[in-house]
C-alpha cells in the first residue's frame, strides 16, 4: 500500500493527520540537530533510513481509529498501528524495512522493546534493532511534544552538555502552564534517555 494510502486510509481525521505531519517534521529535524552531538548517528543519515524515521512518525497514530471502536477491538492503537503495516506492506520498502516502520509505530508508546518477549524486534537484525531503538524514542519523544494535539510546540532548540551527559529541550512554550505537558514529557522521555544514555530536560 502506498504511503499516502495509508494517510488517507487510517489517518481520516484533520487533527490526527496534522499532528501525525507535526511529529514527522519535528522528528526529522531533532534527529538533524542530534547528530551535532551523537556523530554516531551518521550511519543512519542516509535517504533510505530517514525515510523510516518519516513513515514511522508519520504512521505511529494509524491504528487510534480502530482502537476507539471498543466494540471488536482488543488491542492498544501501537500494536494495530503494528499490524496494519505488517499486514498491507508500505510500497516501495523491502520486508526488513516494513518490519522496521512497524516497530517504530509499535514503540511510540508504552513497553520498551525486548528482543526475548517481543517477535517482531527479535525479527530485525542487530542493526536494526538499533535503528529501530533510535527512531522509536525520537518518534515518542516528539509525540510527547504535541500529546494534545493543539500544535503547541511547532519548534525547539537544543542545548547537549558532554561532560554532565545532559540534553537540554527548549520547547518555547510555559510547561508549568500547559496542564499535562510536563507528565507526557517525563513519561516518554525515558526510552530516549536509555537509547542515548544521557538525562533529558526541558525549558
Amino acid at each position: 500500500m502506498d504511503i499516502n494510502e495509508f494517510k488517507k486510509n487510517y489517518l481520516s481525521s484533520a487533527k490526527t493527520l496534522d499532528h501525525s505531519e507535526l511529529v514527522a517534521k519535528l522528528s526529522l529535524k531533532f534527529f538533524k540537530e542530534l547528530l551535532r552531538f551523537f556523530p554516531w548517528l551518521a550511519e543512519f543519515d542516509n535517504t533510505e533510513d530517514l525515510t523510516l524515521l518519516k513513515y514511522g512518525a508519520m504512521l505511529h497514530d494509524i491504528g487510534v481509529m480502530f482502537e476507539k471502536n471498543k466494540k471488536n477491538q482488543t488491542k492498544p492503537h501501537h500494536k494495530i498501528g503494528r499490524d496494519l503495516i505488517l499486514e498491507n506492506k508500505i510500497s516501495g520498502l523491502d520486508e526488513a524495512q516494513n518490519l522496521v516502520v512497524a516497530c517504530i509505530v509499535r514503540y511510540h508508546r508504552k513497553s520498551l522493546p525486548d528482543e526475548n518477549e517481543h517477535k517482531c524486534y527479535k525479527m530485525l537484525s542487530k542493526n536494526d534493532r538499533k535503528k529501530t531503538d533510535v527512531f522509536a524514542s525520537i518518534v515518542r519523544l516528539i509525540d510527547a511534544f504535541d500529546y494534545n494535539h493543539f500544535n503547541m510546540v511547532e519548534d525547539f532548540s537544543l542545548d547537549f552538555d558532554e561532560k554532565q551527559r545532559i540534553l537540554t529541550i527548549d520547547l518555547g512554550v510555559n510547561i508549568m502552564l500547559n496542564i499535562g505537558l510536563g507528565a507526557a514529557l517525563a513519561r516518554k522521555k525515558q526510552f530516549f534517555e536509555k537509547v542515548f544514555n544521557i538525562e533529558v530536560l526541558f525549558n
